[in-house]
């Protein structure tokens, strides 16, 4: 007897508990994410540190849109990040909750563009969007609040992609113009859009488009947009200077960025050690490590794969071609930054990866006798549930900055980033011992501060807290004989000279050069004044303490100072106005001085 057919109600019905399924589970699988704290992994400097959030103004508006963040240019990042502090201020539970719902959406707009693509295979299409959702190695773009560019670049990259879907299938302009400017806000979230131009061509392929001068045109404005957002790119790493950081020649950088590839695609068959700084392999004994010679052939090999299924097999093509072209760009053929990979650049790049394993998947189930397909849906449905759980653990490492160093520690016991960022955490409450542990940890493993983490530095401050002051004084020594520019080494070593060691001559030799290396340094000329003040050199005092009030007019103690000064030198007037402006800032000055002064204000 035939199978009965199923109605369009009955087809509608189904997919609606497929997209419920899928929103069920992704919620699920992230769900420890919304109890979760800020880690001090950026989240510090987008979040607690950044007054551009703090209110909607105009002038915030501004210079969100007029400058580069942290390397980059994401006005509609931060502007969300505006929107959260406004309803949550500094509570990180709302900023999880919008980065999950954003997540959530995006499993949606992935399943709806291959719901389209595929001329509505349903089947297909929630395979993709589920490995989408719940593939561990997402776990970085969603439940760290710092990676809302990966959640939001990504909503209006599909939006476009589903636009321009539309404008194909029905042939409507507006969809066309719709898609050019949902390209436009995901370029304002992430640079990494600027690969949605390839892959409108990809889906021209994929669909068989005849090629033609209309085609070509079309895809023109995407191009120039793509091209300008990417010099923007180039400008904003540059302006902070994330171009290879730790000085890696070409020569190796060429063999880094295909040893990436690889990794990417083992992760992503095997999502299991992941870890949060993926550190470029070390050499051994000064030499390169031999797999590192052998990683360009994945090039190779991917190239015959593409070329051997490009007419009969287009679903391989398009999903190894959809992964190649956004990954491409972060590929460390130009490094930048620490890593040479991140979890977090593979959000959509592993979209193309899940369609190949879809297809194959259902492929091979219609293959399969009926009776026997309960072991392949079985298998399907053991491969879901394994990754659920695998992203649900992952998502708990991200719990609080502890739990997250520890656990890159406990993967990767050389990174010296770990144990600084965990000294911190070890530091801020005031488990002093363990920050000095790990600070030395790292020392150990970084003993020339060469990824400009100021170990060395940190550890003096460490030092002075357990009132170790020889010690503190000689890592400031060390930090200086490393790196001679290490201005805060500078600084902190002339105010051990001056308040600890009443060494006032080489308290103001040290404050000179940090003068020397920045003249408007507030710290530098504000310790010179006192350094010249403790050593009773008043005038000279009084012209440093002057300079940090230029600098800096809220600092209330270089107006308390100046405001002795000016007594001493019988100027009640200038005197008095110092002593007003020390208060202003909740500096307190004697009340019986501020008296006579105001008696007095025309005596000079």
């Amino acid at each position: 007897m035939a199978k009965k057919k199923k109605t369009i109600a009955e087809e509608d019905k189904l997919l609606n508990w497929k997209l419920l399924f899928l929103i069920a589970v992704s919620f699920l699988a992230y769900s420890p994410s919304l109890s979760h704290e800020f880690v001090n992994w950026d989240d510090i400097v987008y979040i607690m540190n950044n007054d551009m959030i703090t209110a909607f103004t105009w002038a915030n508006l501004k210079k969100i849109f007029s400058t580069y963040f942290m390397g980059n240019y994401h006005p509609l990042v931060l502007i969300s990040f505006m929107a959260d502090f406004h309803f949550f201020k500094f509570s990180a539970p709302g900023y999880h909750v919008h980065n999950l719902l954003l997540h959530i959406l995006n499993a949606v707009l992935v399943y709806t563009f291959f719901f389209h693509l595929l001329k509505k295979n349903s089947n297909v299409a929630i395979t993709v969007a589920l490995l989408f959702a719940l593939h561990p190695m997402h776990v970085e773009s969603v439940a760290w609040v710092s990676e809302r560019k990966d959640v939001l670049y990504t909503a209006y990259y599909f939006l476009s992609l589903i636009s321009y879907l539309f404008y194909i299938q029905k042939g409507r302009n507006a969809y066309y113009f719709l898609a050019l400017l949902l390209f436009l806000f995901s370029n304002l979230s992430k640079a990494q859009a600027v690969t949605l131009p390839v892959i409108l061509i990809l889906t021209d392929y994929y669909l068989s488009r005849k090629t033609g001068w209309k085609i070509a045109l079309e895809k023109i404005p995407f191009f120039l947009m793509s091209l300008s957002f990417g010099v923007v790119a180039v400008f904003a790493q540059q302006a902070s200077n994330y171009f290879n950081p730790l000085k890696i020649p070409w020569s190796q950088s060429i063999f880094y960025a295909p040893y990436g590839l690889w990794l990417y695609l083992v992760k992503f068959l095997f999502p299991i050690n992941q870890i949060a700084v993926y550190e470029y392999p070390a050499a051994l004994e000064g030499t390169f490590p031999l797999y590192l010679y052998l990683s360009p052939f994945i090039f190779l090999i991917l190239f015959v794969v593409i070329w051997k299924t490009w007419k009969n097999q287009k679903y391989i093509s398009f999903g190894f071609l959809f992964f190649l072209a956004t990954i491409f760009p972060v590929l460390q053929f130009l490094p930048v930054g620490v890593a040479v990979a991140a979890e977090r650049y593979t959000y959509i790049p592993y979209i193309g990866l899940s369609f190949i394993v879809a297809v194959v998947f259902w492929e091979k189930r219609s293959g399969v006798a009926s009776k026997y397909r309960y072991i392949v849906n079985s298998a399907g449905i053991l491969i879901i549930a394994l990754l659920l759980t695998l992203t649900w653990q992952r998502t708990m490492v991200w719990k609080n900055s502890l739990v997250f160093w520890t656990d890159v520690i406990s993967k990767n016991p050389r990174c010296a980033r770990a144990y600084y960022n965990r000294a911190v955490m070890y530091n801020e409450m005031t488990e002093y011992e363990k920050a000095l542990t790990d600070l030395t940890e790292g020392i150990k493993y970084d003993s020339n501060d060469a990824r400009g983490l100021n170990l060395y530095t940190s550890r003096s401050l460490i030092h002075q807290k357990l009132g170790n002051y020889p010690s503190a004084l000689n890592d400031c020594s060390v930090a200086i004989r490393k790196n001679p520019a290490n201005l805060q080494a500078w600084l902190d070593r002339g105010v051990l000279y001056t308040d600890k060691f009443a060494q006032y001559d080489s308290g103001i030799r040290n404050f000179k050069m940090v003068i020397k290396l920045n003249p408007d340094d507030i710290g530098g000329n504000f310790n010179l004044g006192i350094a010249y003040y403790k050593q009773n050199n008043f005038d000279s005092a009084k012209i440093y303490f002057l300079k940090s009030t230029e600098l800096n007019p809220a600092n209330g103690n270089a107006h308390s100072f100046l405001t002795t000064l000016f007594y001493q030198g019988k100027d009640f007037s200038s005197a008095y106005s110092h002593g007003l402006m020390a208060k202003k800032y909740g500096v307190q000055v004697d009340s019986v001085l501020m008296n006579y002064l105001k008696q007095n204000l025309h005596e000079k």
